[in-house]
């Protein structure tokens, strides 16, 4: 998608995202910011959001250049109403003198006064401006945190920010952050700075940089991996798409690695082993094949 389209592009990069409170994230910040344009008057088209344990991200594209503008009807006081009455009346809608106003005849209420406003539509940049600090300071976090010296929470410290329309960079500040053009990789393997200048130049970037954006990707390579190293060593993978999504969600690069643990532990009924690998060391169990039994391998 070319720079120049109407496409906005929002990332909040931060420290680790809990894995568990990722999926809700994404989908309330395209549901709020949705909101929040909507109910600005601007009208657009689709969206997606994802999530990373270090990123929020945020695409909708068909995003006009501005809200459309809007004619607005305010009813005055009756005809022949006190000047106190009738110069409240004009400062309200604006108007320079009553002769601005027309005259609408109601049967049961006699004449009065009614002022017709145009009002111009506003800049699509001015409003995301303002609606996404809105979203940000009042994000329905289960449990967020203050750091520094600011107000500001956030689930865990917030580093940056990136916000463009249409290739363009939408300036606003959140936390003694402003919004910019620049982001990161893989915390080990990608952690430098780059600029980006549209969802597709986003996402290619990211991969460049070691980091797979849709957890639907993270999971599939975990489950890939983790099934042709089982299959190598003719083993069978105990699938757990809980503990595969769970897993998803706590690495931005996913590999796959086979480990061992003391055979004696292999006494503990195998319910409660592959209990605790999954519980507390987010691993995945094997088992024989033939036998069906747990082996001590994960």
């Amino acid at each position: 998608m070319p720079a120049t389209s109407t496409e906005l592009l929002l990332e909040l990069f931060s420290e680790e995202i809990p894995a568990r409170m990722q999926a809700r994230a994404a989908e309330d910040l395209q549901k709020l910011v949705l909101e929040g344009l909507k109910a600005q008057g601007l009208a657009v088209g689709a969206a997606m959001s994802f999530a990373t344990p270090r990123r929020l991200t945020l695409v909708i594209n068909g995003v006009p250049a501005k809200s459309p503008g809007v004619s607005e009807e305010r009813k005055g006081p009756r005809v022949g109403a006190p000047e106190q009455a009738l110069a409240g009346f004009l400062k309200g809608a604006g108007l320079a003198r009553i002769e601005d106003a027309e005259i609408v005849s109601d049967p049961k209420k006699g004449d009065f006064y009614v002022a017709r406003i145009e009002k111009a539509g506003r800049p699509a940049a001015e409003i995301i401006a303002e609606v996404v600090p809105l979203v940000m300071a009042k994000f329905p976090w289960p449990k967020s945190q203050r750091w520094g010296a600011g107000d500001f929470q956030w689930v865990r410290p917030l580093q940056s920010i990136v916000c463009l329309l249409g290739g363009k960079v939408v300036p606003f500040e959140v936390a003694g952050l402003k919004s910019g053009n620049l982001t990161r990789g893989h915390r080990f393997h990608g952690n430098v700075p780059f600029e980006v200048k549209s969802f597709e130049d986003y996402g290619k970037k990211l991969k460049e940089h070691k980091v797979l954006l849709p957890a639907s990707e993270r999971a599939q390579w975990i489950g890939e991996q983790a099934r042709a190293i089982a299959a190598k060593e003719k083993l069978e993978l105990v699938d757990d798409e809980a503990l595969t999504n769970e897993n998803a969600g706590l690495t931005e690069w996913p590999t796959v690695l086979m480990g061992t643990f003391e055979k004696e532990f292999l006494a503990v009924p195998g319910e409660c082993l592959t209990t605790s690998m999954k519980m507390h060391q987010k691993c995945f169990s094997l088992r024989d094949p033939k036998t069906r039994k747990l082996i001590n391998k994960y």
